[in-house]
């Protein structure tokens, strides 16, 4: 079968969501869904299997291995001519693959387009993302700067519609990870696409709860892991030569940070991690360097 879109889902445990996600999706010949399940308990596997859509392709692995690795399943899995991986919990808006077919015979690496941003029970707008204002900033002046703001401070998947071919013969893919999974194939979009296309329609609704992982409180050990992933990208961002924010982020604006979201033990026992883990900090350092390789 030739696809036109592959629309690649990680799930775990919400199969009412992802109903929603996929009654968003036209019942089209040439979309091709795969919906990679991440090791979902009987009960929801068993609701999952009974979901039906249009060329929808159900990958079950036993054992969660989280968001990264089964974004990777779905990209391996794809046909089509145009890839995207979206979240389970998410939707897209009414006319997005209508938009999408203005596009599709064009010779672009990538189509980057706005989202929404919803609460997941009220359906109110709870705030704009960074990624749709520097889509914006680019959108009105596109300088060098705001160049820069729209490929390496863009890290999300939802949100890029990426051409398979561009994909194959850059070799891009997800970080095997549980969190911020989509920063390096964003990176790695960035800097090989040469043909990275801009448009303002806000075509996917981005949602949020209390209890999403945006908004649960983690543990230290947990937001040192967070910390961890933020070094990947100062690495990077290091070696681009942007050492400022946004992009870089300097180690001594984590004790305000702590201070304010955290108070004073939590940072006291951040810091112990800090000093106790100086290896894996020079490692997550070094994680994303290889993008510079020829």
């Amino acid at each position: 079968m030739n696809y036109t879109y592959s629309v690649s889902i990680p799930h775990y445990n919400s199969p009412v969501l992802l109903g929603r996600m996929l009654k968003s999706i036209p019942e089209r010949e040439d979309i091709q869904l795969i919906v990679v399940d991440d090791g979902s308990s009987e009960e929801n596997v068993n609701a999952l299997k009974k979901l039906q859509h249009k060329n929808l392709e159900l990958v079950l692995l036993e054992k969660n291995k989280g968001g990264g690795y089964a974004r990777n399943i779905g990209l391996q899995h794809a046909k089509g001519e145009w890839f995207i991986s979206v979240d389970a919990d998410d939707f897209f808006s009414d006319g997005a693959f209508d938009v999408f077919d203005q596009y599709k015979d064009e010779q672009i690496d990538c189509l980057c387009f706005c989202v929404h941003c919803v609460d997941t029970e009220t359906g109110e707008v709870t705030r704009e993302l960074v990624a749709n204002k520097n889509v914006s900033k680019y959108l009105a002046d596109s300088s060098k700067k705001t160049e820069q703001l729209l490929r390496f401070h863009n890290l999300e998947s939802w949100n890029k519609l990426v051409s398979m071919d561009f994909i194959r013969k850059n070799n891009i893919c997800y970080e095997n990870c549980r969190i911020n999974i989509d920063v390096l194939y964003s990176i790695l979009i960035g800097m090989r696409a040469e043909r990275y296309k801009v448009i303002p329609n806000k075509l996917y609704y981005f949602t949020e709860n209390t209890d999403s992982i945006t908004h649960k409180k983690r543990s230290v050990e947990r937001e040192f892991q967070f910390y961890l992933q933020v070094q990947k990208r100062n690495g990077f961002y290091w070696e681009m030569g942007l050492r400022h924010l946004p992009f870089y982020r300097h180690d001594i604006l984590y004790i305000p940070f702590m201070l304010k979201k955290r108070g004073l033990r939590d940072t006291i026992s951040f810091f112990r991690l800090w000093w106790k883990h100086k290896d894996e900090r020079k490692e997550a350092w070094k994680a994303y360097l290889f993008v510079f390789d020829k």
